[in-house]
């Protein structure tokens, strides 16, 4: 078996499977995240902050959680997490619905107590069965994937629908969601009590195609695609931000072009695999652009090492065309540096075996020499690995800077989180964290990522598990498999032994 050149990302395989666990439904839907829920009590709201603390030590419920509610948004009293906690944990021994809703919050984002999200899910799940809208909402959304407990797409479709019924807006949007997956509701009856009842415990997705990261042309006439792009392209520029991965806030992001096709570029050249995947296929069908198979060629190679799932099966789709390959051969002969650099790629990933692994690192290094960027990526990651090459790490920031130099804003990331993870000068923290959070606003998968290991290990930031679960989460989402894997460790370091939270992967 041939030996994986390109080293994709720090001491993680090249080659990035399609992940059963990564929720297909909300793919694309800005990451989930929910919100502190204010109960509505029409007495305690406008009670003077001595009273509800007599109330609350009285053992009022309400008055518990609304006194914790208080102190953790500040409200009448110093913001304070730990009495805040403790009373919203006060009003859940009492089992109110809207503590757990919001003790769940605290929970799923290890906001005053450890990060736990099984037993945030519990909460959650207690306080849907109470009938709280938004806990029912949060609790389906929780059944799309394969962290906490096994995917149950009937079962979410079922409590986000309840929660629909409540008018909740988000959950509403959700449904929206569902019916843009190609997903087939399970069947409901009406029983004697005239109560719908689920009976088909086995929907599924009719399009797995749907989303970004499986946009595809296919099936699509030339004209119909192009109009597809031109659709996608005149969202409006907050809409496009966060299709690409990109922060939501606009100020957080400068962005000179706001168009279209500004944005787009903007992502793709700050490692957004969404953004690579759709000018890869405009490439290869000359939207926007001028045809140019090799430069599609590239942007799949360099969408799919993000992430992007459909790039390789796009990819790999474009090389059974055998004019494009004796193209490639062709360029790659006459030293053009992306033909160069798509023909490593592509040998190192197994798609082709025409070219040895000594052939396809001599192309690195010619593209090198040519100022190639993404050679001089990939040949860093060789020497940072010791992969084909006698480890150097001199040697691969070496050729990171070089990139860095060039404008690289993946070599910039890369160096910055080497930096974290190796030294011992705490002073140089600061500023390779802000390069990080910089590049992940601008949409990095990559740079998300690595945040999320900063965070979990407490690299240059103070560890918190619920911010690196967020980060991983995202990144997951986005299809980055790193990201996947570590969100799935995290969860199993502290995965309960009870049935209800052991995952069994489904048979191929």
């Amino acid at each position: 078996m041939k030996k994986v050149i390109l080293i994709l990302f720090l001491a993680v395989s090249a080659i990035i499977a399609q992940d059963s666990t990564r929720s297909q439904v909300f793919r694309d839907s800005k990451i989930f995240k929910p919100s502190i829920f204010k109960a509505k009590y029409p007495s305690y709201s406008l009670l003077a902050g001595y009273l509800l603390v007599k109330e609350a030590n009285r053992g009022d419920p309400f008055a518990q959680h609304e006194l914790g509610i208080r102190y953790l948004i500040g409200q009448g009293f110093p913001a304070d997490t730990v009495k805040a906690v403790y009373w919203i944990r006060r009003a859940v021994d009492h089992d109110l619905a809207s503590a757990r809703y919001n003790y769940a919050i605290l929970l799923y984002n290890g906001i005053g107590v450890p990060w736990n999200p099984f037993e945030a899910y519990y909460n959650f799940k207690s306080a849907a069965q109470a009938g709280l809208p938004e806990a029912q909402f949060v609790y389906g959304i929780t059944l799309t994937d394969n962290f906490a407990v096994n995917r149950n797409y009937g079962e979410a479709y079922k409590q986000i629908s309840k929660a629909a019924k409540a008018k909740y807006k988000p959950a509403e949007e959700a449904l929206v969601q569902f019916k843009k997956s190609g997903f087939i509701p399970p069947v409901e009856t009406d029983t004697d009590d005239n109560s719908a009842s689920i009976v088909d415990e086995s929907p599924k997705l009719t399009n797995p195609d749907w989303n970004l990261d499986y946009y595809d042309f296919e099936n699509s006439k030339d004209d119909e695609s192009e109009k597809k792009i031109e659709q996608l392209l005149n969202n409006k520029a907050k809409d496009l931000k966060r299709i690409f991965g990109l922060a939501e806030l606009d100020e957080k992001i400068n962005i000179n072009d706001t168009t279209g096709t500004g944005i787009l570029k903007f992502a793709a050249e700050n490692g957004s695999p969404e953004a690579l995947l759709i000018i890869a296929q405009c490439y290869e069908k000359g939207y926007l652009f001028q045809k140019n198979l090799i430069t599609s060629a590239v942007n799949y190679l360099n969408a799919y090492r993000l992430g992007s799932y459909k790039a390789g099966q796009r990819l790999f789709n474009l090389l059974q065309d055998e004019q494009f390959i004796n193209l490639l051969q062709d360029k790659a002969k006459k030293n053009d540096t992306d033909a160069m650099y798509a023909w490593a790629g592509i040998a190192a990933l197994g798609f082709n075996n025409r070219i040895t692994n000594q052939q396809a690192l001599d192309f690195l290094k010619s593209a090198v020499n040519k100022n190639h960027i993404s050679s001089m990526i990939e040949l860093g990651l060789c020497y940072s690995s010791g992969t084909l090459v006698e480890k150097n790490r001199e040697k691969a920031f070496q050729y990171w800077e070089m990139a860095k130099n060039l404008g690289s804003r993946e070599a910039q990331i890369r160096i910055a989180f080497t930096k974290l993870a190796d030294s011992t000068n705490q002073n140089s923290y600061e500023e390779n964290i802000k390069v990080l959070a910089s590049a992940a606003d601008e949409g990095s998968v990559l740079a998300q990522t690595f945040l999320g290991y900063c965070y979990e290990k407490g690299l240059g930031v103070t560890e918190n598990k619920g911010t690196a679960a967020h980060y991983y989460r995202y990144a997951a989402q986005r299809g980055n498999q790193t990201a996947n894997e570590s969100m799935k460790r995290m969860y199993d370091e502290i995965r309960p032994l009870e049935d209800e939270y052991q995952i069994y992967e489904a048979e191929e």
